[in-house]
């Protein structure tokens, strides 16, 4: 017979709610790019607020509307396929203030010739306001309106591009696809690697006041019934079942904005432990060591059989 194997996991804080970003703390990708898309959060970025979800453990991110104020996921390829290519961008927003001019989600290219997408969070009533550039000048090449941006209320906003044509849901709902007539439907993708930003565009131009939580950008175009699965699966009590809804349906970029997570996918033949932040072990739990590795970690069989594992920031 083996010897029995105790292991142990579990999420720990190392600072109290609320918890200020003043070291950059980072926003964790549990995406399928993994860490090369963790986020980076400027330090007036207040972590582990109220999240999006109905679920117990569910945080977001809040931005003052303070002008720096963003957090940045460096450039991805992945990110920024080819103009014909579809790919979808999903999150959840709770403003609490606006100018017209907010940004919650973007890679727009700001200098010389603009490329990319941007989010803007216009008035209440106009809603939500997505925009994507040509790549000649300052001029956009599609922009699509619709939904309402409602204050202090969270709404699920979603911009679908099947290659063509971008559509835009909020709350479930398809809100529009239709371009102002003033502009080409000529989209030209970040073309000098541009960073994902979130909360505020480069240099924390256009920024949001509220929280913005479960950013999620996906390779593919979802379908009206996934994005209206996505928005009900918001209310459910389960733990996970939103997030493994994501994930299943394929995102790349994955920011739930929660504190770091530690848990046990495999006990047999060799423990395996999935994680976000910094994984360290303890056979006591009072003298914890940092394990320098990444995720998934095999334990391996040369550890003590009773071990403690915690993920932290």
């Amino acid at each position: 017979m083996k010897p029995y194997r105790a292991i142990v996991c579990f999420a720990s804080l190392t600072a109290s709610l609320p918890f200020s970003a003043s070291a950059q703390a980072i926003s964790y990708n549990t995406g399928s790019l993994g860490v090369a898309a963790n986020g980076v959060n400027t330090a007036g970025v207040v972590l582990d607020q109220p999240g999006a979800l109905a679920a117990k453990g569910d945080f977001s991110s809040s931005y003052s509307g303070a002008p720096g104020n963003n957090t940045t996921v460096p450039f991805q390829a992945a990110l920024n396929p080819a103009a014909n290519a579809p790919f979808t961008i999903e999150f959840w927003a709770r403003p609490t203030a606006t100018d017209g001019d907010d940004a919650p989600i973007g890679n727009r290219l700001a200098t010389g010739d603009r490329s990319g997408w941007v989010f803007f969070q216009r008035d209440e009533t106009t809603g939500w306001n997505f925009r994507m550039y040509n790549g000649v000048g300052s001029t956009v090449g599609w922009d699509i309106t619709g939904g309402t941006a409602t204050l202090n209320a969270w709404s699920h906003v979603v911009v679908t591009w099947n290659g063509t044509t971008p559509s835009l849901y909020v709350n479930g709902v398809f809100a529009s696809s239709t371009n102002n007539p003033a502009f080409n439907g000529v989209y030209r993708p970040n073309a000098n690697n541009e960073s994902f930003y979130v909360g505020a565009l480069i240099g924390g131009a256009s920024p949001t006041n509220g929280s913005i939580d479960e950013v999620a950008y996906y390779p593919t175009a979802l379908s009206p019934a996934q994005i209206l699965n996505h928005y009900n699966m918001a209310s459910s009590s389960i733990i996970g079942a939103y997030s493994a809804m994501v994930q299943a349906d394929g995102a790349l970029l994955y920011l739930q904005q929660n504190p770091p997570i530690a848990s046990i996918t495999a006990m047999s033949p060799s423990p395996v432990i999935k994680f976000t932040g910094i994984l360290s072990k303890s056979e006591n739990l009072k003298d914890w060591t940092d394990v320098v590795t990444t995720s998934p970690y095999t334990v391996p069989a040369s550890e003590p059989k009773t071990l403690f594992y915690k993920s932290h920031r």
